[in-house]
């Protein structure tokens, strides 16, 4: 059996096995010149006729290396007309600063996923072999990757597939050799600047040589085993993410942060990088440096937000956790006002409880009051006191102060968050600003020798979002 039969019952089985490919699909064909893409291209030549696939191979020409990308062009050109497959070549000229391998892999892919849509096809196939996933699963463990990384390249990765993963690169120039088919070098997978050179040509080497000779193959191994328990972890999570998300659309995502802390630890960080995937468009990119951004977040008190890779912000809303790329998520919508009455049942606004009492006497503590609580001289008052968000303008006398201050440059003065600044209650009556909630009273209702009537007002965090409530109800109707 000559070795291109071989190579194609092997890799039918593994098509049908993993389910990376159906009967009568259309396929993208990711090609360069070199011997992975080559093979990939001549092994689904031969194959389409068994399956009635429709093939469409895409070159990307990035111009890294002047003439010779020209000729790889070339060379791919007259494969593709020899295997009778349809080509799309396309120049492009990478843009932006950063990791050069990273940013021709993410626009070659934009590329293929592109071509795919406009011309309706199913997949994108991609030349990855069996040493590419031994490289990737070392690399990704150098940077901190958590399962997902540490399992390399998948076969299956939503509509991208890695059908000859199963070969080892050896494996597939001997299928060429024989076949009589050439294939172009890249002359760059010889320059130790990139990462995956050096582990290829140095590292994996050396550990070959002094510690295991089969380390790539057992590499390879390690990663089919951690796919599976990935993959096992990942399908529970997403039973949880249900669960734990409020609400889920475009440009948005909120999690319910106490249903989420009630998860296992490994659960909620595959949870939050669904909510972050959903909202960036890809896994990748995901941290554990931004777990523990987070964690750090879900110990802080009030609104507070970070920001994650993509220009993806996460933003503490109290029990809420927003994934967002929208900036004005971080300036909560100007709330409705709300009027108060002294010594009636508890109000509930702005993610706070309010309750006004009147008082004949001050407290023994009343120079110790804890901030969330004021006492002002209820003869002071004109008219019904309201709570309502800071509005463009507002200003005030800051108790201890003699002139009017903006409450921007008081909240300014005071370090307090823009993302805090519109959470703040503004206590108000009929004429000025009576109170600005947790910070300072307004000087002209302070209480003083003279003053026989006093008003304590009490806020407190609510410790259910009202909201994120409402929305969980409204979900489950």
């Amino acid at each position: 059996m000559s070795l291109t039969n071989e190579y194609l019952k092997r890799l039918k089985e593994n098509l049908e096995a993993e389910q990376l490919v159906s009967h009568s699909e259309k396929l993208v064909l990711g090609v360069s010149a070199g011997a992975d893409s080559t093979a990939l291209l001549y092994l689904f030549s031969k194959l389409r006729f068994d399956l009635n696939l429709s093939l469409l191979a895409v070159h990307i020409n990035h111009g890294l290396r002047g003439d010779a990308s020209d000729e790889d062009e070339k060379h791919i050109a007259s494969l593709a007309m020899k295997l009778n497959v349809p080509l799309i070549v396309r120049r492009i000229t990478l843009e932006g600063e950063g990791d050069l391998e990273n940013r021709a892999r993410n626009a070659r892919f934009e590329i293929f996923d592109e071509i795919r849509k406009s011309y309706k096809f199913d997949k994108i196939v991609l030349g990855h072999h069996k040493w590419d996933q031994a490289e990737t699963l070392l690399l990704n463990l150098f940077r901190g990757a958590g399962l997902g990384g540490l399992a390399g390249i998948r076969p299956i990765m939503g509509e991208v597939v890695h059908p000859i993963l199963i070969f080892e690169p050896q494996e597939l120039r001997d299928m060429l050799t024989e076949e009589g088919i050439t294939w172009r070098e890249d002359a760059s997978n010889k320059e130790l600047k990139f990462a995956r050179n050096r582990l290829r040509l140095e590292l994996l080497p050396m550990v070959e040589e002094h510690y295991n000779p089969l380390v790539r193959e057992k590499l390879f191994e390690s990663a089919a085993i951690l796919n599976l328990v990935d993959q096992y972890v990942l399908e529970k999570a997403l039973r949880r993410f249900r669960r734990v998300c409020i609400e889920s659309k475009k440009g948005r995502v909120m999690l319910s942060l106490p249903d989420l802390l009630k998860a296992p630890e490994i659960e909620q960080y595959y949870i939050l990088r669904e909510a972050y995937s959903r909202i960036s468009g890809t896994r990748q990119d995901f941290f554990q440096s931004h777990l523990r951004e987070l964690n750090c977040l879900f110990e802080s008190e009030g609104s507070k937000y970070i920001i994650l890779s993509n220009n993806v912000y996460a933003i503490r809303r109290y029990e809420e956790l927003i994934f967002t790329d929208d900036d004005s998520e971080l300036f909560t919508p100007e709330a409705e006002v709300m009027v108060l009455e002294p010594n009636r049942a508890l109000a509930v606004h702005m993610e706070y409880r309010f309750q006004i009492r009147n008082l004949k006497v001050l407290p023994d503590d009343v120079k110790e009051l804890p901030p969330m609580q004021a006492i002002i001289d209820a003869d002071k008052i004109k008219g019904q006191i309201s709570i309502r968000q800071r509005k463009p303008g507002d200003r005030f006398i800051p108790l201890g102060m003699s002139g009017m201050k903006k409450l921007k440059d008081f909240f300014i003065d005071e370090k307090v968050p823009k993302y805090d600044r519109d959470l703040i209650p503004v206590f108000e009556d009929e004429e000025k600003i009576i109170w600005v909630c947790g910070h300072r009273i307004d000087q002209r209702v302070s209480f003083d020798e003279e003053s026989t009537r006093y008003l304590m007002i009490a806020a407190e965090p609510i410790t259910t979002s009202n909201r994120a409530l409402s929305l969980k109800k409204k979900r489950n109707e």
